[in-house]
């Protein structure tokens, strides 16, 4: 229950960073700028559908599915290579010392693709990744003579779709939501509190312009247009593992007791 609550806590304290500080305070100040100077006019609240909710729910669905798609290929980059190794392993005459060396080149993969995916954005350690699908290639090679046709096809396509499945992984990591999209929703975002707070006068009745209800509701609509503007900033990256919804990337990579012989 304690590690429950624990991960609730963290998970709404992670949509508070400077950008939501800014537009609270934004939104304060100009409450009292229209206030003082007695601004007001009517606004269509359809223009808040069109210009910011529509484009960030949009980018919001964009984030979650590029987060789907990464669980599955990581997924799909995993199961090719047990079944790589399986396959390797059951044809005649392959013994454990040559599965492990295969096991042990195809861990190299999978640490570099991590090392890429996680701690640097390095198109060099990606180069490195498809030097080592020859040397894969050069491996399963040198032991043809073990392999019959269909045996051989079988290990020349897996390994090729599991070096597809890095490619792919590698596509959504290095192609985000449109950033074009991102800046014009957040710039909106910043500009609300100028509509919000004119329209919060508007309906109000000049019996409780004195209140701070009208404050409270453009703080909320502030708020949580910011909050949902951020939980899709921090979703559009599923690997760096500073998300509470990034991919679990220890749980899902193969690990020794999957492979090597003791």
């Amino acid at each position: 229950m304690a590690f429950s609550f624990k991960k609730d806590y963290r998970a709404i304290l992670s949509v508070f960073n400077f950008r939501l500080l800014f537009i609270l305070v934004e939104t304060v100040l100009i409450y009292f700028l229209y206030k003082n100077y007695k601004i007001n006019f009517n606004i269509d609240f359809t223009i808040m559908s069109i210009a910011i909710v529509f484009p960030l729910v949009f980018s919001i669905t964009s984030a979650y599915q590029r987060r789907q798609d990464a669980i599955n290929l990581f997924l799909e980059f995993r199961n090719k290579i047990i079944d790589l190794t399986n396959i390797f392993y059951a044809v005649e005459g392959i013994k454990e010392k040559e599965y492990n060396e295969l096991f042990t080149l195809l861990q190299q993969v999978q640490s570099l693709l991590i090392k890429y995916l996680v701690f640097e954005n390095d198109e060099k350690i990606f180069d490195q990744i498809r030097s080592q699908r020859k040397q894969v290639l050069y491996l399963i090679d040198s032991y043809k003579n073990f392999f019959n046709e269909r045996e051989k096809d079988s290990l020349i396509r897996i390994k090729n779709e599991l070096f597809l499945s890095a490619e792919k992984v590698r596509g959504i990591k290095i192609h985000g939501t449109p950033i074009s999209l991102k800046k014009y929703c957040l710039i909106f975002i910043y500009f609300s509190p100028f509509l919000y707070n004119s329209q919060s006068f508007v309906s109000a009745s000049s019996s409780n312009i004195e209140n701070f209800m009208p404050l409270f509701f453009v703080l909320v609509v502030s708020f949580v247009l910011m909050a949902l503007y951020n939980i899709q900033d921090y979703i559009e990256n599923p690997f760096d593992q500073e998300g509470l919804d990034d991919l679990k990337i220890d749980n899902l990579k193969v690990g020794k007791v999957e492979g090597l012989f003791d």
